[in-house]
């Protein structure tokens, strides 16, 4: 990317290496201190270079229950943060413990960035507890956790469905989707499995959520029960559990933790991967076995990132149906040579989620933080809170605003144009569709094309965007700030604030509104080059886009107006900002060119 950091990551347990969290910590910190960056570690330990060491925290019941887990709590120590956070460019959060939550007030007050990863799912910790069905109990820990991660400008999630649950429940913040990355290590090699034996690999933790005890059973059940071989590295609570079901059932299975270069053996000898999981953020194990050259079978659970990762129905099972995973076991068995089609399909699947990738997504992503807190600073500034004001109107401005939108200027506008412009809307359900903020942009063809879409999108209420000059006009001035409207900038600085602004707006639930083209051209029915700033700004919050057309057509007495309302489209926050805007930009002219 270019600029180097001094990066601060906050992570509890750093030094407990079979933690799904910390190897991801661990490979991230590794590869970005080989790209030149600085890195610092807050975490419980020993001393080391750029290693900030605090005590264990001990919290009654709690300590005992997470260790079981293979997770501990860090005692935050203001003296020890301060130390670590000086002069760093940015703060990275792991963990959304005590720690962390110190931290982020001392950076606050330093005037120093943040942003954090989302890896601990709250079903996980539910689970952790012996609680599988606790919808309430998770929602609280959602919002416990909103707390601290809504505070911040951009959020990690390590998967698509993580991000998606964010978004479920109201987390206003930036969210990048960046895989957890697998190293090239794992692509660098060739399947080598014997026919003679079926050999399955299922890495994780031993725990309930991981549920390693329906592939037992469904290898117990199989036809093919004395042929497969099955290896579960790792360690956990439910290790003897497991074990005992194997021995009492004869099974050929291997337990314990494995290194890398030992997994990598493993995974290369295996004939199939299954992974039975109900809660996953993302399941890194999975991909690296894809990676290596195995085709997965994995447990299609609502709760689980994991189902992303198979290319069709062969390659899930029903979650908990031992059955069903008898069933598909048996299929991949019995067809060696559709088995050895896929593997190809698999191997090139998984480039994407190389770990280089992964660094790229997430050095942007930081310094996309680092720009977003400048941006802050500017808008503290004379001239920037000059600009600002105008998107920050006082209470009792807003209130009238509001008043003089909903009882006066949209039903007299809507009457105005049923009656005298003959406007009818078509798929308005599409914006009803919606579940918090978007980008409405539009073709710009009359002078009330954007009261048309103000119309469209009731009962929201969206931000017009407008030119300065109208802003500074006698009458149409007055209307124009009496309704809302936000200034386009004119300058490099109005233009940072402005969609540091409007960004805020969309991910607290808000509509904008932006014309593509530019300028206005009455009546012109075909589609003008579009500019960036719509898809940039709809990137950068992490909202679709709604695309409407305005049409001039013959009725069957007078003219017609159709505003013609299309589906959204949504940015793509597994890639970078600059390929996900021109992704965005082509997706959303294709769909405007069939309205």
């Amino acid at each position: 990317m270019g600029d180097l950091m001094t990066i601060v990551f906050v992570i509890d347990n750093y030094l407990h290496q079979t933690n799904g969290t910390v190897i991801t910590a661990r490979r991230f910190i590794e590869k970005l201190r080989k790209r030149g960056h600085t890195v610092r570690i807050l975490s419980c330990g020993l001393p080391d270079t750029d290693y900030f060491p605090l005590k264990e925290r001990k919290i009654p019941i709690v300590s005992r229950v997470a260790k079981k887990q293979d997770v501990i709590f860090s005692k935050p120590d203001t003296k020890i943060i301060l130390s670590a956070i000086k002069d760093a460019d940015i703060v990275h959060l792991v963990t959304p413990w005590k720690t962390s939550r110190i931290t982020y007030k001392l950076c606050k007050n330093l005037g120093i960035p943040v942003t954090a990863s989302f890896h601990i799912q709250p079903e996980n910790i539910t689970y952790g507890i012996g609680l599988s069905n606790a919808y309430l109990l998770n929602k609280l820990i959602y919002n416990k956790f909103k707390k601290l991660y809504g505070k911040l400008d951009f959020v990690h999630a390590p998967s698509n469905f993580i991000a998606n649950e964010l978004k479920k429940n109201n987390y206003t913040t930036s969210i990048k989707v960046i895989s957890n990355g697998v190293s090239d290590i794992f692509f660098n090699q060739e399947p080598n499995f014997s026919d003679d034996i079926f050999h399955i690999v299922s890495t994780g933790r031993y725990a309930k959520e991981k549920n390693q005890i329906t592939l037992l059973k469904a290898i117990n059940k199989s036809k093919y029960k004395d042929k497969i071989k099955l290896t579960l590295p790792g360690q956990g609570p439910k290790e003897k559990t497991l074990k005992s079901y194997a021995k009492k059932n004869s099974l050929n299975v291997e337990f314990g933790f494995l290194s890398q270069e030992d997994l990598i053996n493993t995974l290369t000898s295996a004939s199939l991967y299954v992974h039975p999981a109900h809660i996953e953020i993302e399941a890194i194990a999975c991909i690296e076995a894809i990676a290596v050259g195995i085709v997965p079978l994995i447990a299609n659970s609502k709760k689980s990132a994991t189902p992303q990762f198979a290319l069709d129905d062969k390659s899930l099972f029903k979650p908990n149906d031992v059955d069903d995973l008898v069933s598909k076991i048996e299929y991949w068995i019995e067809n060696k040579d559709i088995r050895l089609e896929y593997i190809k399909k698999y191997k090139n699947f998984s480039n994407k989620y190389r770990l280089d990738y992964s660094i790229d997504l997430f050095e942007e992503m930081l310094l996309n933080g680092i720009q977003a807190n400048k941006n802050r600073k500017l808008s503290e500034t004379l001239k920037g809170k000059a600009f600002s004001r105008q998107f920050n109107k006082k209470p009792v401005a807003k209130t009238v605003s509001a008043l003089a939108y909903y009882l006066i200027a949209l039903p007299l506008l809507s009457i105005y144009l049923r009656l005298f412009l003959n406007v009818k809307f078509k798929n308005r359900k599409h914006f009803r569709n919606i579940n918090g903020g978007a980008v409405i942009i539009s073709n710009h063809v009359h002078l009330l094309d954007g009261v048309m879409n103000s119309l469209a999108s009731f009962p929201k209420r969206p931000i017009m965007t407008a030119q300065q000059d109208n802003f500074k006009k006698p009458v149409a001035g007055f209307f124009v700030n009496l309704l809302g409207a936000v200034p386009i900038p004119e300058t490099i600085m109005e233009t940072r604030l402005f969609f540091d602004q409007l960004g805020r707006r969309t991910k607290q639930g808000r509509f904008v509104h932006v014309y593509p083209e530019g300028e206005l051209k009455i009546q012109d029915d075909e589609i003008r080059t579009f500019k960036n700033g719509a898809f940039k700004l709809a990137v950068d919050s992490g909202v679709p886009i709604i695309p409407v057309r305005i049409h001039f057509t013959k009725g069957k007495y007078r003219k017609q107006i159709v505003v013609n309302v299309g589906k959204a489209v949504y940015p793509d926050l597994m890639t970078t900002n600059k390929d996900a805007q021109i992704k965005l930009k082509n997706e959303t002219i294709e769909m405007m060119s069939t309205l």
